[in-house]
């Protein structure tokens, strides 16, 4: 994975990756962007969980992102901790990160299941035998998607 400058064009802004980092883990929710075989962009709002040098979140079996991945591996996931307009100074306040990379259908059902207790574990407070007894509930029409992280940036615009 590689901090991604050359398109920044507010490079007084980057923050460095450590803090980008920071923001991804935080954010509770990401906009995933895909696109279509023709060109044609979709995003839509995912919950995420950082690991390493990707990230995971679970959707359903089927819709437009899923048939978006199966044309085109790349993707990129826009992540916004803080917004806050700052009408005296005539700007907006904000701490943000996009990570592009290329994403996949977890098909190794251990990953998969790895994956789905990370978000769990993020997002929900119940004990692992209530995850566990959930995501067999659900584990045939969920889905699990793998974005490897290729090019981080992140930005911010904080009050001096």
């Amino acid at each position: 994975m590689s901090t991604k400058e050359t398109h920044l064009r507010r490079k007084d802004r980057m923050i460095d990756p450590t803090d980008t980092k920071k923001i991804m883990e935080t954010c509770t929710y990401a906009v995933f962007s895909t696109a279509d075989a023709d060109g044609f962009p979709y995003g839509v709002p995912i919950s995420p969980v950082v690991e390493e040098d990707h990230i995971y979140f679970h959707c359903a079996n089927n819709g437009r992102k899923m048939e978006n991945l199966a044309q085109n591996a790349n993707a990129c996931m826009t992540f916004v901790s803080f917004s806050e307009p700052d009408g005296e100074a005539f700007t907006t306040r904000y701490a943000s990160a996009i990570a592009e990379g290329s994403a996949a259908f977890v098909t190794d059902e251990e990953e998969k299941r790895h994956a789905l207790r990370l978000l769990c574990q993020r997002y929900t407070p119940h004990t692992a035998e209530a995850i566990d007894a959930y995501m067999e509930k659900y584990w045939k029409q969920t889905s699990v998607v793998r974005m490897e992280i290729h090019q981080l940036c992140g930005k911010a615009n904080r009050k001096p």
